[in-house]
């Protein structure tokens, strides 16, 4: 299981050198990144491309503003979860299995939470929110499921469900 918690205002060749390391050891699992924002950009960048062909899983994480905390876990195949926060108190959570998944979430504001759950095969969601305190929550089993969430208001609130 790969953790990564990334400190902006930390040593960045540190940081630099744990990407690499786990870049090359292609190691499955957990990407997160919070609360240490301190308002400057922070990106966190998995790939297990080499581990095994079958695997190709990457997780993008980056954040800008402070207290906003992404994390993802992938346990499958060929996935791709990419999670982009602007603002501060955000929240966002990818959980990936099955195989060819994409997992977007886009969130700029205060205090926006969404999460995004798959398993199957060849499913595809997207969350973008703008303002504060929405929620927004996809989550899909089986093959092949498409949905797509905007929210571009404030106190919102929605729940996908695709089976």
């Amino acid at each position: 299981m790969l953790v990564i918690y990334s400190q902006v205002q930390g040593d960045n060749m540190k940081n630099t050198s744990l990407f690499m390391m786990f870049t090359l050891l292609g190691v499955p699992g957990f990407v997160a990144a919070a609360n240490s924002d301190l308002a400057n950009a922070e990106y966190n960048f998995a790939v297990n491309e080499l581990s095994r062909s079958s695997l190709n899983q990457a997780a993008i994480i980056g954040q800008q503003g402070v207290n906003n905390d992404a994390q993802v876990r992938q346990g499958g195949a060929k996935l791709l979860s990419i999670v982009t926060q602007d603002g501060g108190g955000n929240r966002a959570r990818v959980d990936q299995s099955g195989t060819y998944n994409y997992a977007y979430i886009a969130q700029s504001g205060v205090a926006n939470d969404a999460s995004i759950t798959q398993d199957g095969y060849g499913n595809s969601a997207k969350i973008i929110q703008q303002g504060s305190g929405n929620r927004a929550n996809i989550t899909q089993y089986g093959t092949q499921k498409t949905a797509v969430v905007v929210q571009k208001q404030s106190q919102m609130a929605i729940r996908v469900i695709q089976r």
